[in-house]
């Protein structure tokens, strides 16, 4: 019986190892809906979001009072209490409108979106002094005025200004729903009662309207260190490398190993 080498037994446990150690990375290419982080529902994590059509409460207030203004979240652990998002120029006389017919967050009038801000506060949980706080943003753009492509979706998001300096990862792509969905991640050493993070929305020549049809908010503390969680448009790309490289070696070891043997 000829026996396994050393070298494809190893390869395969670095990979097995590799595999076991990986951080919770998530595929928004394949995704129908807003994930859930791995880290959700532990102690010291929170979450809340706006599920579709909940942006302003129903029924559907009409055009000159559908403005950002503190909406009731529709999920997640915590209500109002401490949640804030609301539009930037909502006292002004002439405030840019926020807010479709359906109860999005929509931005923009034909073919030209309008330029529009907001900021939302997003509460953390108890924690200490110092440490290490994770939020994770997610939402999905479903429309962008008129007939929308994939191009046209994932080019126009809404842009998260940096918290105490820390600017977010992010990431957008396509996902399996012909929806813009994205992933914008703060790392953020140290521990808030709540942070405050501006949100601009695309706007002027050569941009079209947005609409946010679902958003949610996760955060997490912890003394030791941050979620190890992220997502990539398409992780399982790196994987499969890896996979052929380590078969590619493996081979070429029991080959090397036969013509020494014969």
């Amino acid at each position: 019986m000829k026996k396994i080498p050393c070298v494809l037994l190893l390869t395969c446990s670095i990979l097995i190892a590799a595999t076991t150690a990986r951080a919770e990375v998530y595929d928004l290419t394949v995704a129908t809906s807003l994930y859930a982080p791995s880290f959700r529902g532990e102690a010291d994590t929170t979450w809340f979001g706006w599920n579709e059509g909940q942006f302003f409460g129903s029924p559907v207030p009409g055009p000159s009072l559908r403005i950002l203004n503190n909406p009731a979240t529709s999920n997640g652990t915590i209500g109002l209490t401490g949640v804030e998002l609301y539009q930037n120029d909502r006292a002004s006389g002439n405030f840019t409108m926020i807010g479709s017919s359906v109860g999005n967050i929509y931005t923009g009038s034909g073919p030209v979106g309008k330029q529009a801000a907001a900021t939302l506060v997003a509460p953390m949980p108890v924690g200490g002094v110092d440490g290490y706080s994770t939020i994770v943003i997610q939402g999905r753009t479903t429309t962008a005025g008129g007939f929308s492509t994939i191009e046209s979706l994932i080019s126009n998001f809404p842009v998260f200004s940096s918290i105490n300096g820390v600017s977010p990862s992010f990431v957008i792509t396509g996902n399996a729903a012909n929806q813009g969905q994205w992933w914008a991640q703060y790392e953020i050493p140290g521990y808030a009662p709540s942070y405050s993070i501006g949100l601009t929305f695309p706007g002027g020549s050569g941009t079209t309207p947005i609409s946010i049809a679902g958003l949610t908010v996760d955060a997490y503390w912890s003394a030791t260190g941050y979620a190890d969680v992220s997502a990539v448009p398409e992780p399982e790309t790196w994987a499969l490398g890896i996979l052929g490289l380590v078969t590619v070696i493996a081979w070429r070891a029991v080959r090397a190993r036969d013509k020494q043997i014969f």
